[in-house]
């Protein structure tokens, strides 16, 4: 989870200006529907099988 860098971000900034607006908001909504009070609570959560 939150796997995205600052580089990824600021790729995605190119073509869409607005991407770091959208991955907060993403981020925020995810954490109040989920009841995370804390985001490193998720971060480094996932893992691939």
């Amino acid at each position: 989870m939150l796997g995205a860098t600052a580089i990824s971000i600021g790729t995605g900034n190119f073509i869409e200006p607005e991407t770091s607006i959208k991955a907060i908001k993403e981020v925020e909504d995810y954490l109040v529907r989920h009841n995370i009070e804390n985001i490193n609570e998720i971060i480094g959560k996932v893992q691939m099988n």
